[in-house]
């Protein structure tokens, strides 16, 4: 990304010329006799030829960035098949980057760049579909769906049959509806139970495409923290399945492929600031917050930008960098190809992006202060880096 790294040191964006999420997406497209989405491939030639195997998987470990599977993780077989690093995308998180492999497109095309964004005058979550703003809103989830998902799914325009096997509390979701398409969905009872499953589709002597997505990680990493014991010791049964489930593959001509869709980072409790607490600043907002909290986009009132963007410098620029929306824009952080129409809206006039170390949060009326103790959104090595992970017979 043009100069970015120099105005924002230490920090670390995607690599959309073929070393990133996108990039994996379009490659795998193409080897499955998909879509030519119109990325880069992927630089390196790890993919290359797997559409030769009767089955091939993709399984996305939410959370499981680079670092974290070196630190709890050092001796596992997920690590031993590990090819190279790639960069998710902008920004690292679930909604961003899970909507990319669902789709094959950057967040600046399907739109969904944060777990809060702006949809039309309120601020919505976009994967588990409520609204956080106004707290009077009565849009109903199917409602918001029906606004929110543009991009086509991808895996149903793949050159063989395409299953998605989802935990069984998002798999019937409008969300998991839309994007699956015409893929089947399964939903499977824990972890144990997902490996299970995947490995007994294997034995089909059809050709098909599989699509496994763990989000067990990444839950307790918000809650304990990405270096939390129980996260190493979630991260071992993981690893079981995987091993369990490569076993199978080397019986049945299946390749494996495991990535993550971010990193994370820590959030020490100390480090949480409160926008709201600064009277004048958070005055200058139209509405609440929307982003992450490593990743807050600001929509403004109209003729306040300026001074925000100087003031929010001065007052809290310990804890992040105050970038102007256009800005970010300009330089493609979202990715290549033509943008999503909200996307600019969407981005805001001024952009917060955390340090490391600090999250930004505002508390509404209706909302307890937000404390996690794993975080990820922002521009940090540990949040943008994801392992690609590799298994062929």
């Amino acid at each position: 990304m043009p100069n970015l790294p120099s105005r924002y040191p230490g920090s670390a964006w995607p690599d959309y010329r073929g070393g990133s999420l996108l990039n994996l997406m379009q490659t795998l497209s193409v080897e499955l006799g998909g879509p030519d989405l119109g990325h880069a491939s992927l630089r390196s030639g790890a993919l290359a030829g797997i559409g030769r195997h009767r089955h091939v998987c993709l399984l996305l470990i939410d959370g499981l960035g680079d670092a974290q599977l070196a630190r709890l993780g050092p001796d596992s077989r997920l690590r031993e098949l590990r090819r190279e690093a790639l960069s998710s995308v902008f920004p690292p998180t679930t909604a961003a980057a899970v909507t990319t492999v669902l789709t094959g497109q950057p967040p600046a095309a399907h739109g969904l760049i944060g777990w809060h964004l702006l949809l039309d005058e309120e601020i919505i979550a976009p994967l588990p579909l409520y609204v956080r703003h106004p707290g009077t809103s009565a849009s109903a989830p199917q409602a918001l769906a029906d606004a929110l998902y543009r991009a086509p799914p991808l895996f149903d325009r793949l050159a063989r049959p395409a299953a998605c096997l989802l935990p069984d509390f998002i798999a019937d979701s409008p969300c998991s509806r839309f994007h699956a398409g015409g893929a089947q969905r399964l939903a499977y009872h824990g972890l144990e139970d997902a490996f299970a499953r995947l490995a007994a589709r294997l034995a089909s002597p059809e050709p098909a495409f599989h699509y496994l997505y763990l989000p067990q990680l990444d839950t307790l990493m918000h809650e304990l923290g990405p270096d939390a014991d129980a996260a190493r010791l979630l991260l071992d049964r993981i690893d079981a399945g995987f091993a369990g489930l490569s076993q199978a593959a080397a019986r049945n001509d299946a390749a494996l492929v495991a990535i993550a869709d971010h990193g994370f980072v820590a959030a020490p409790a100390a480090q949480w600031l409160d926008l709201d607490a600064d009277a004048e600043l958070y005055g200058m907002l139209a509405r609440p917050l929307s982003g992450e909290t490593r990743l807050a986009y600001c929509h403004l009132r109209p003729g306040c930008a300026e001074r925000f963007i100087e003031l929010a410098r001065q007052r809290i620029g310990h804890a992040c960098w105050v970038a102007p929306g256009a800005e970010l824009l300009a330089a493609g952080v979202f990715g290549p190809g033509p943008a999503h129409p909200e996307l600019e809206r969407r981005c805001g006039e001024a952009v917060l992006i955390a340090r490391p170390g600090w999250n930004i949060r505002d508390t509404l009326a209706h909302e307890q202060p937000l404390r996690l103790a794993g975080v990820h959104a922002g521009v940090q090595p540990d949040e943008m880096s994801i392992p690609l992970i590799v298994f062929r017979p």
